[in-house]
């Protein structure tokens, strides 16, 4: 990846202030995903809504990544994020909608 130069020293500052703390805000918090994955103390298997939430996820984080210029491809079980995205993008939100 090429670096470009600094064309505005506050917007960089102000980059380097957020960034790096919502990064490891989000960490933090797909570690507290991750610990209900866990089978001794949770269960899951009767419910869509992990690959679902998951779907959506992936597709908001390869549009994060492309607005950063990263072009990241994503594939749920051998099919592009894209071909699956608004079928579970739909459930998702019905899914939140119950909640």
């Amino acid at each position: 990846m090429a670096k470009s130069q600094i064309i505005s020293q506050e917007k960089a500052d102000r980059f380097i202030r957020m960034f790096g703390p919502r990064i490891k805000q989000l960490d933090k918090q797909i570690q507290l995903v991750q610990n209900c994955s866990r089978k001794d103390g949770y269960e899951w298997g009767f419910t869509n809504a992990v690959p679902i939430a998951f779907i959506v996820l992936f597709r908001n984080l390869t549009v994060c990544a492309k607005k950063f210029g990263l072009d990241v491809d994503v594939k749920v079980e051998g099919r592009d994020i894209e071909d699956v995205y608004d079928d579970a993008n739909d459930k998702y939100q019905d899914n939140l909608n119950e909640c």
